[in-house]
């Protein structure tokens, strides 16, 4: 499949011609080819990378307005898990399949996302051409070494699907678990996808077991890694950032989620500063309560700058690189830079939507005042997913 989009502004404030074959960005500025199959002309349009939502439960749509306003282990304890216990197969199909409508139309083309029945996620993924890396929720109970080989393998067979395992927490899971699923991760070379230093409660109570603040515990019990992407970190010292960076573990902030139920503001900025490549996720609809990166983008530069008392903090271009570069790399993949041999995975926003008037500076504009309303077109995997804010599969899911 051939694209052609003339005349877009890209983010580098230059006007370019982009080509797209099969599922790359084949050329910038050629000359138009005989035969495409679709041309875009996008005088009026922003090319962005497609974003990245490093942290998700897609499913937990299902939960939006359900149980609000509740601190966070009371709301998993008395709320959360409950309902979760009742969920069936078809259930996380449909929300997943509803949470990526609500993704693509805030210009997200690949989400990172752990919950229950993982397959069923996958499905959903490949319904709705997003790009996603799938791991299942583990506990200590649930963990079983040959279903978790048997879940990696059944995901590999999804074409724009990412397999990893998915521990969910030092306090769901034991130290011969997360040292399992260390060993299965590297054997399979897949990522961990994991949630850290979330609440102080959190932080205390794994001192009060293990004698250590949570990051040296999974240090001293072998887990940490490269392939490791933690959620959260919010109740993280700098000499536990220190130790993530000599480790290349990866942080993904979720401000929107985080300040909702009361954990925190994450030291973001400190993390950056120590190494660590660091990345932006929503968490689910359930604890957010939506899934729009660009609110969590605003959110994130501006309680950096709260945080420091300082508004030189996070600044719109760092922010955006978060959300789109950085995951990218994370996960290994030529995705969230416009660039030729890059992976077509990208959105164009129209420049005449009201939050986009006027554009002294695109990024700013992205990060401070755009919404989903000004995302026209997305493109994932080289196939045009929503055209004129129009999924063609959307109605028939509400």
């Amino acid at each position: 499949m051939k694209i052609f989009i003339k005349n877009v502004l890209l983010p580098n404030g230059k006007r370019a011609n982009l080509l797209i074959e099969e599922n790359r960005i084949s050329a910038i500025n050629p000359k138009r080819p005989d035969k495409s199959d679709s041309v875009i002309e996008a005088k009026n349009m922003l090319a962005l990378p497609g974003l990245f939502n490093m942290h998700a439960h897609a499913a937990m749509i299902l939960f939006r307005g359900y149980a609000d306003d509740f601190e966070l282990h009371e709301w998993l304890t008395k709320y959360i898990f409950p309902i979760e216990a009742k969920l069936r197969p078809k259930d996380v199909y449909y929300g997943t399949l509803l949470a990526c409508a609500e993704m693509i139309h805030s210009a997200t083309t690949c989400f990172n996302d752990m919950y229950f029945f993982e397959e069923e996620i996958a499905k959903a993924v490949e319904k709705s051409g997003m790009r996603a890396v799938v791991s299942k929720a583990l506990s200590k109970a649930s963990y079983k070494e040959n279903e978790a080989r048997k879940a990696i393998k059944n995901l590999g067979k999804y074409k724009r699907v990412m397999p990893a395992l998915g521990p969910h927490a030092i306090y769901t899971t034991d130290t011969e678990t997360l040292k399992a699923v260390k060993e299965l991760a590297s054997e399979l070379r897949v990522p961990i996808h994991f949630h850290l230093s979330e609440t102080k409660k959190e932080v205390e109570d794994c001192i009060k077991q293990h004698h250590l603040r949570p990051v040296y515990y999974l240090e001293r019990i072998g887990f940490l890694g490269s392939n490791l992407i933690n959620a959260h970190c919010v109740w993280l010292e700098q000499s536990e950032m220190k130790v993530l960076a000599r480790y290349n573990a990866k942080v993904v902030s979720c401000p929107v989620s985080n300040l909702k139920l009361a954990s925190g503001i994450a030291p973001l900025s400190e993390i950056i500063d120590a190494g660590v490549t660091a990345m932006l996720g929503t968490d689910g609809s359930a604890s957010n309560n939506s899934l729009n990166m660009f609110e969590t983008m605003k959110l994130a530069s501006i309680l950096q700058k709260y945080r420091y008392n300082d508004a030189t903090m996070l600044p719109a271009n760092k922010t955006f690189e978060l959300a789109t570069k950085n995951a990218g790399e994370a996960l290994g993949i030529k995705a969230g830079l416009i660039r030729e041999g890059f992976l077509a995975d990208l959105c164009l926003i129209n420049l005449k939507h009201i939050s986009m008037i006027p554009c002294h500076n695109a990024i700013s504009n992205i990060i401070f005042s755009a919404e989903p309303a000004c995302v026209d077109t997305v493109i994932c995997d080289g196939h045009i997913i929503m055209q004129h804010g129009k999924i063609p599969w959307e109605e028939r899911i509400k």
